[in-house]
């Protein structure tokens, strides 16, 4: 089982897109998937699930991400053992996300402080979710757990970066996706060094902790435009300073603390993914991803070519994610 968290500081880079299409890529290429939907925007969920089985997951019984940590926003105990939710027909299941997540963040504010002064309770909550997904994954033979975070570095952030194996960084080519990735390196390594400090200072404890050791898995270029098959010259133009921004403001930072810490990857791209426009609210509406939209869900003409363009680009993504991790 690997674990891989999507993030950015900064929004509207594409992150759920780029995660849904992704994990029924690798449910197609034999996989088995849990999607984590941690956005407080909640845009994963809503991406595959209608209405009604939302709102039956935040109701009485219900099964949503923030069900299982009730009874430590309330001061009950530690986390409730839920099932995800199975989508039909696929080897695919889903942590549904809530609103009410948000909740959970003071809590795992105090637990970070009381993580630094080592003690207990501070690794029981921060390590909640962790063993939930964990717990669940292992005893289904999970292949692949895709995170979904929103664009911020909070508590719930960090607890959840810290307990990943691996991350990527979804960008857009333009000038605040280049901003947002400045203090990522540097906030990252902290996390990490100081959860090492902490690890050591309270030695062991009876339940599982996160490794705290997320690998750097490449950047996604996604959204930009062609024009006659070439980008388009703004996006090529910002895109084109990616490189050197993630070597300067996330892998070096992160290697100067552990070496394993950042994938050897040419130029750190993973992967790109152009931008599909109309296809992508049609997809939405249909509840699946581009690649398996037909005539009954709106595709006319030649959007079916971009329908199997879009299948042939995340099979091969799909493929490298497999190698690469």
């Amino acid at each position: 089982m690997k674990t891989i968290a999507f993030f950015n500081n900064k929004g509207g880079v594409g992150k759920t897109t780029f995660t849904y299409h992704l994990g029924y890529s690798l449910e197609t290429l034999g996989k088995r998937v849990l999607f984590v939907d941690l956005d407080p925007q909640c845009n994963l969920t809503a991406h595959i699930f209608d209405d009604n089985e939302i709102n039956q997951s935040w109701g009485p019984g219900g099964n949503s991400i923030h069900k299982a940590v009730e009874p430590i926003i309330s001061g009950a105990g530690d986390f409730k053992t839920i099932p995800p939710h199975k989508v039909s027909n696929r080897n695919i299941w889903v942590f549904m996300g809530d609103l009410l997540l948000t909740d959970f963040d003071g809590e795992l504010s105090s637990a970070w402080t009381q993580i630094l002064a080592g003690q207990e309770r501070g690794f029981r909550v921060t390590s909640a979710i962790y063993r939930l997904i964990n717990e669940f994954a292992t005893k289904n033979n999970i292949d692949y757990v895709l995170i979904d975070l929103g664009p911020n570095l909070g508590s719930l952030n960090r607890a959840i970066l810290l307990g990943c194996d691996n991350f990527i960084v979804p960008m857009i080519p333009d000038l605040f996706s280049l901003r947002g990735s400045q203090n990522l390196g540097r906030v990252f390594a902290d996390w990490i060094k100081n959860y090492e400090l902490a690890k050591a200072r309270i030695g062991s404890v009876p339940f599982n902790i996160q490794n705290g050791k997320p690998i750097f898995s490449g950047y996604v270029l996604q959204q930009f435009n062609v024009y006659r098959n070439r980008k388009t010259k703004a996006y090529a133009h910002w895109g084109s300073q990616i490189p050197h921004y993630v070597q300067q403001y996330v892998v070096n930072p992160l290697v100067a603390i552990d070496p394993n810490l950042a994938l050897n990857l040419q130029n750190f791209q993973v992967a790109e993914f152009k931008n599909y426009h109309t296809l992508l609210p049609m997809a939405q509406e249909s509840l699946k991803p581009i690649f398996e939209l037909t005539s009954q869900d709106g595709v006319v003409g030649g959007h079916f070519q971009y329908v199997d363009d879009c299948k042939a680009e995340f099979r091969q993504i799909g493929k490298k994610i497999i190698t690469l991790i």
